[in-house]
């Protein structure tokens, strides 16, 4: 209960309740000081780490009911489980989006009725009626904000000591082992040391993807997640799914594209946050307060969705981002499709296979591997490129490649401090 009091200063009467759960006993000469609270946490963690159904869980519920002494303090229904489960958990924000993907309603957005990029209505339409369902907005996203998260993790001692542990107990002996051993996470502690002088500075890793939510695998219904990775973490726990944070979901039917940029807006703002300012967070394992400051080192995608976060055109003659307009192409005359012969062009100079022709395009292999760009010269190949979000705009893109200039920059390859480069 220490770790969510904080987060109850506004519901005094709704953290008086979940404290007297927390005393009640289960029921009278209840063994093991189990509790009203206690009990449905055990029994909640039970349901979901094995994949009980809602329904199945109700059932279990009264069944353990009739079991018990009556009267009992067990809960009957997963509603009323939810309930108080949910005023343990972390909010999120419901936030309604243009269902062309131009904007969202939010800021100075929030009371629109319309779009103002496109003007399509803000609501759903009446089934077989011109009028809007006021109540049902066309596009929602729904964002769980990151800050809280983070210093519910510090409070708690365990978490704290091993969200250091890349500092404290990483074995350094000049092999990879963990992030903290690529040159990317050593390029930032050099560039900016007053970040890297603190070893509970969070470094990220952000993947999104998108899924069909439901069973029928013939409906093309595209839901797309944004889920964060905490690096700190020993490598045996970075990747648990307690620590991996769905941050976003944004609803279908279609996926955002390369408007993906306007659904990040909120999660950019709290990156940009915790990296030009920090915010205080309370330190459990050394019992302390400190500013807590992160930076997002990499993204983790497939190859369409890094071009939808990067604004990198992933199709055509020029689809290689590593080379750029230097991309080994050509068009096979009778498959009809665009063919990337180059990759030899990556291997030693002496390598066997340069040499051969059968084996490849019938030619011999001299040329050299491109050289990635760095963030700055990508920042300066879109300085000039204008944008304009939403379905349709039709967007050109620059000589071909880039088709944006905003958030997703970060997810390039080139130079690792280019995330922070953005997100000043």
């Amino acid at each position: 209960m220490q770790d969510v009091e904080e987060e109850f200063v506004d519901r005094p009467d709704q953290f008086e309740k979940l404290l007297s759960d927390a005393e009640k006993p289960h029921y009278d000469g209840c063994p093991n000081n189990y509790t009203k609270l206690s009990a449905i946490v055990r029994l909640y963690n039970l349901k979901a780490a094995n994949g009980w159904s809602d329904k199945s869980f109700s059932d279990l519920l009264v069944a353990i009911s009739d079991m018990l002494p009556q009267p009992n303090e067990l809960y009957t229904s997963m509603y009323q489980v939810k309930k108080t489960m949910s005023s343990l958990g972390m909010g999120y924000e419901k936030i309604h989006a243009c269902r062309n993907d131009c904007v969202l309603y939010r800021k100075e957005y929030k009371d629109l009725e319309c779009c103002p990029v496109c003007g399509v209505s803000r609501w759903k339409l009446e089934k077989n009626k011109d009028t809007n369902k006021k109540s049902v907005p066309a596009k929602v996203i729904w964002y769980i904000p990151l800050i809280p998260r983070f210093r519910r993790l510090f409070r708690n001692d365990t978490h704290a000591n091993n969200l250091t542990w890349h500092a404290t107990g990483r074995i350094k002996d000049g092999m990879l082992r963990h992030p903290a051993d690529a040159p990317q996470w050593k390029t930032i502690d050099i560039l900016y040391p007053e970040f890297g002088k603190d070893s509970r500075n969070l470094r990220l890793g952000l993947a999104a993807d998108g899924m069909n939510p439901h069973s029928n695998q013939s409906t093309s219904y595209s839901m797309w997640h944004v889920i964060l990775v905490n690096y700190n973490l020993p490598p045996h726990l970075c990747m648990k799914r307690k620590f991996v944070m769905l941050t976003m979901l944004i609803s279908g039917p279609k996926q955002p594209g390369n408007d993906i940029d306007v659904f990040l807006a909120p999660l950019v703002e709290d990156l940009k946050l915790l990296w030009e300012e920090g915010v205080e967070c309370f330190d459990g394992y050394r019992n302390e307060t400190f500013n807590l400051r992160a930076t997002l080192l990499w993204t983790i995608n497939d190859f369409p969705a890094y071009g939808n976060l990067s604004g990198y055109s992933v199709k055509g003659y020029k689809a290689c981002p590593i080379c750029g307009n230097d991309t080994c192409s050509e068009r096979l005359k009778h498959g009809k499709k665009i063919c990337y012969m180059g990759h030899r062009r990556f291997l030693p100079q002496a390598h066997q296979f340069r040499k051969q022709r059968k084996k490849f395009n019938g030619r011999p292999e001299h040329e050299k591997a491109s050289q990635p760009l760095t963030g700055v010269q990508i920042l300066e190949s879109v300085s000039d490129l204008h944008v304009e979000f939403g379905k349709g705009k039709g967007n050109i893109s620059v000589n071909g490649t880039w088709k944006k200039n905003q958030f997703s920059l970060i997810c390039h390859t080139g130079k690792t401090y280019m995330c922070v480069i953005i997100l000043m």
